[in-house]
């Protein structure tokens, strides 16, 4: 069934469908910004710099701007790395993809 806001009046029922289409669009669109907000607190100083929580480097501005860092580049490329190598994949194939991501034999 279309929603109609009270107020507007839309030609016909694409337009309806269409606008519902917008404003789920933007609803998912929140969720998944809040979703890529960082869920740990930041280490931060008096004066406003950011650390790294893992090696407690300082973290760029433009990293902090863009993407609400609380890691650096290094410990955050890391941390994917090793998240990627634990999750989906198992047996020989893992155990090949590690020894070459590490050096191993």
């Amino acid at each position: 069934m279309a929603e109609i806001i009270q107020g507007e009046r839309l030609a016909d029922v694409a337009d309806v469908g269409a606008k519902n289409t917008e404003e789920h669009l933007a609803e998912a669109l929140a969720r998944q910004r809040e979703a890529l907000m960082p869920q740990e607190e930041p280490d931060e100083d008096a004066d406003g710099v950011r650390y790294c929580l893992d090696c407690a480097e300082k973290i760029l501005p433009e990293r902090i701007l863009a993407v609400q860092a609380v890691r650096c580049v290094t410990c955050s490329a890391k941390r994917e790395r090793f998240a990627k190598l634990s999750k989906g994949r198992g047996g020989a194939g893992r155990i090949m993809n590690d020894e070459n991501e590490f050096g191993g034999k």
